[in-house]
């Protein structure tokens, strides 16, 4: 995977090389009139691409928000493409090497970032500002998809970060009127909840705290080790944290497990998202979500009836501390970025789609939630007039919004973040020790840095 990503990459840059196109760098756009009037109405039967990942509600509501602009511009078709999560930056970034990307593109923060080594190979989206509204968006917003050679490679739905979703009955049962503060107390908890588990009895086991798929383990380390020295990832190509460090949050991790807190590797029930048997059975006294994907968590929580399993027994709270009266910040990033294609023939048509999924109301009601809660000036009154945000989305977005920790782009990037998960993995299964766990998180991401400023060095 790495390679594939590393090799891609160097081909996406090597076509914004020797192609020496303006824009996004990776193909030659056609020629953009920059005129603020131009509607799609300008223009004969065009057929447009675009591409995203989710699950079926998201795809239900973005085609029904595309059947709207065909609707009103019956010249125009959109081609679009959908899928899970799990291959697509495997795709994206084979056809961005190829020159097939679509028209416009879901993507992420950290991938903007690491395509091309921080070479926009996306459209320069201030080159179609006179179609796409950026006031729609604060400049701190627009600085997170603003690539290092100062290109803005697309624009952020909103601000995300994962916040505790939990059981208020399960907390209650064991005579707590929130969920734990520190991991102290999540240790205590565990070891009450877990008392009558049998060792690997699937069917029947409780855990105070449910970590949603791999990436959660990640960043609960990531936010242990910010909230415990206030230091990020890395500065300047050197990873922020020592190996002792980062052994002492295996060591309380590895604490947390062995109290019934979490459970085991040998006891983790699949799938690993929040259609986990263990949530949706109401075994589960908390997971670990994005604020973005709230609705999942309380769509699958205890109850099967649809009017109130979505509004009783749930809370929102913070990662414990890793000490008493510690930090409590959440890691936050933009939850997804739309990006229009180097190489669309439809630059302006491009701009004129996206800027209609952010600012057109009905557009903005059919996608509902569905992105989580956004926070382009349209976007956001709307989704508050209208009541489109469901009750805990929003709560957990003031949470973050008054507890900040922030993420940079190499936290998710494609080099590093397989070194610490094969560092987590490698702990949970007792293949390593707390000790060489931790030699592994630094000493392997440190290596990708190095390499990373390498294959700067050789293309500059």
């Amino acid at each position: 995977m790495k390679k594939l990503l590393l090799i891609a990459g160097l081909l996406v840059l090597a076509l914004a090389m020797f192609t020496g196109c303006g824009g996004g760098g990776a193909g030659a756009p056609s020629e953009i009139t920059g005129r603020a009037d131009w509607s799609p109405n300008d223009i004969g039967d065009t057929e447009i691409s675009i591409r995203w990942w989710g699950g079926d509600a998201r795809h239900t509501a973005i085609i029904e928000a595309l059947n709207i602009f065909m609707a009103r511009y019956e010249n125009i078709s959109i081609d679009y493409q959908y899928g899970a999560f799990g291959g697509y930056l495997d795709q994206l970034t084979m056809d961005l090497g190829a020159g097939t990307t679509p028209d416009i593109v879901q993507s992420n923060f950290a991938w903007i970032h690491a395509f091309g080594l921080g070479t926009n190979v996306f459209l320069n989206h201030r080159d179609v500002d006179h179609l796409l509204d950026l006031s729609e968006w604060t400049p701190s917003l627009l600085a997170y998809t603003t690539t290092a050679d100062g290109q803005l490679a697309g624009v952020p739905h909103g601000i995300t970060g994962r916040v505790v979703v939990y059981s208020t009955e399960m907390m209650a049962a064991h005579g707590l009127s929130t969920f734990p503060a520190t991991f102290e107390e999540l240790i205590a908890l565990g070891e009450s909840v877990a008392a009558n588990n049998a060792t690997l009895d699937a069917g029947a086991n409780m855990y105070p705290f449910f970590p949603v798929g791999n990436e959660s383990w990640d960043i609960i380390l990531f936010t242990m080790l910010y909230n415990e020295t206030g230091r990020g990832l890395q500065l300047d190509g050197e990873i922020q944290y020592t190996v002792d460090e980062v052994e002492a949050m295996f060591e309380l991790m590895g604490r947390v497990i062995a109290s019934g807190a979490l459970p085991t590797f040998e006891q983790q029930e699949a799938p690993h998202d929040t259609s986990n048997p263990v949530w949706m059975s109401g075994r589960g006294g908390g997971v670990f979500e994005w604020v973005g994907n709230i609705f999942l968590a309380g769509g699958n929580f205890l109850d099967n009836d649809p009017g109130i399993r979505q509004v009783e027994g749930l809370g929102i709270a913070l990662l414990p501390a890793v000490t008493p009266g510690g930090r409590q910040n959440v890691m936050q990033r933009p939850s997804l970025v739309h990006s229009i294609s180097g190489t669309t023939d439809y630059p302006e048509l491009a701009a004129y789609l996206l800027n209609f999924l952010y600012t057109d109301e009905d557009a903005l009601r059919a996608i509902a939630h569905q992105f989580g809660v956004p926070l382009s000036r349209t976007a956001a009154r709307v989704a508050t007039q209208d009541d489109l945000i469901w009750g805990l989305q929003a709560e957990g977005q003031d949470l973050i919004g008054r507890n900040v920790g922030l993420m940079c782009s190499f936290f998710e990037d494609p080099l590093l973040r397989p070194e610490r998960f094969a560092a987590i993995e490698a702990f949970r299964t007792g293949a390593s020790t707390a000790r060489e766990a931790a030699e592994r998180w630094v000493n392997g991401q440190q290596s990708q840095l190095e390499l990373i400023a390498a294959l700067v060095d050789l293309v500059d």
